[in-house]
């Protein structure tokens, strides 16, 4: 059986909860008893391992749901306003805001950044411009910032091509929880699938276990609890500033699912920070067909300035 890729849901719950009454409250249509069935059926694992409707679900839990596979080739139009921050025949520029996914998926088919697209390349008398496979970069559905799309195909080749090559310049900003040691640093290591749980994403030095990940960091302002850190990737591996931020010893606020047992929280932050602190702040790259060197640099969110004022 061919399987969508999987919902990840962090199993965080003030009280204790069963697992079947956790995912019913938190899956939007999905009655208890559909919920109950996915349990038996083995569609629902729980820190990798299937489990029981009755499990008592705990702050640390990691709950993966799985769908049998369906594909979608149309993508419906969403009508939102985007924040465009360049745009020209070949290329658009947007500052993608949080909640929002790059591409349709699992449980969320319509409130991505590409039905937006499709909107308002619809409005525009120019629907063709959403080329099929054309994301040339992915961010997270909760982290901010700047993403490059290409309009066609060739535009895409000569995107692709530098993001494969490691030219273009992507630099994040993120609040971490405590000091970081150094004021700044390189992570070099290797990421990869754990293979006794092939949804767990793990940092290894081992060359075997992995490709290549590497993140250039430094500090930007140290504010007691928490830190904001200025990271350069070198590599764009899945979740790779998280991770190797957990790594440092420092992980994301707002990250539950690579948060680290023993790392003090401060309550009154996550009222604030209700997701994983990652901006995508500056990209840089030659644009398609000019050769003319582009780099856009945005401000940073609100929950981010809140957070940072906060803890002054």
């Amino acid at each position: 059986m061919l399987y969508e890729h999987e919902k990840i849901i962090a199993g965080f719950t003030t009280k204790p909860t069963r697992l079947d009454h956790y995912l019913s409250d938190n899956l939007k249509n999905k009655s208890r008893s559909m919920v109950q069935a996915h349990i038996k059926a083995g569609k629902v694992t729980v820190n990798g391992k299937k489990s029981k409707s009755s499990y008592i679900v705990k702050g640390e839990d990691e709950i993966l749901w799985m769908e049998s596979f369906r594909k979608h080739d149309e993508i419906v139009p969403l009508a939102v306003q985007l924040n465009i921050f360049y745009e020209t025949a070949d290329i658009i520029v947007i500052n993608k805001p949080a909640g929002m996914p790059m591409h349709p998926g699992l449980g969320n088919y319509g409130n991505t950044l590409l039905n937006a697209l499709q909107h308002y390349y619809e409005e525009k008398g120019e629907p063709e411009n959403l080329v099929k496979d054309c994301l040339v970069q992915r961010i997270d559905k909760n982290t901010t910032g700047i993403v490059a799309i290409p309009k066609h195909k060739e535009a895409y080749e000569a995107l692709d091509a530098q993001f494969s090559t490691k030219s273009t310049l992507r630099e994040y900003q993120a609040i971490v929880w405590g000091n970081p040691v150094n004021d700044e640093g390189t992570l070099r290591n290797y990421m990869g699938r754990n293979p006794q749980n092939l949804m767990s994403i793990e940092v290894s030095d081992d060359k075997s276990f992995g490709k290549e990940a590497v993140t250039h960091y430094k500090v930007l302002k140290r504010l007691g609890d928490i830190t904001l850190v200025s990271c350069r990737l070198e590599t764009g591996r899945t979740h790779q500033i998280r991770l190797h931020m957990k790594h440092l010893g420092h992980p994301l606020v707002g990250d539950e699912r690579y948060f680290m047992k023993g790392v003090e929280k401060r309550q009154d932050i996550l009222k604030v920070m209700t997701r994983h602190a990652l901006h995508a702040k500056t990209l840089g790259f030659v644009e398609p067909f000019t050769g003319k060197e582009l780099v856009f640099d945005s401000e940073l969110p609100q929950d981010f300035s809140d957070v940072l004022s906060l803890c002054k």
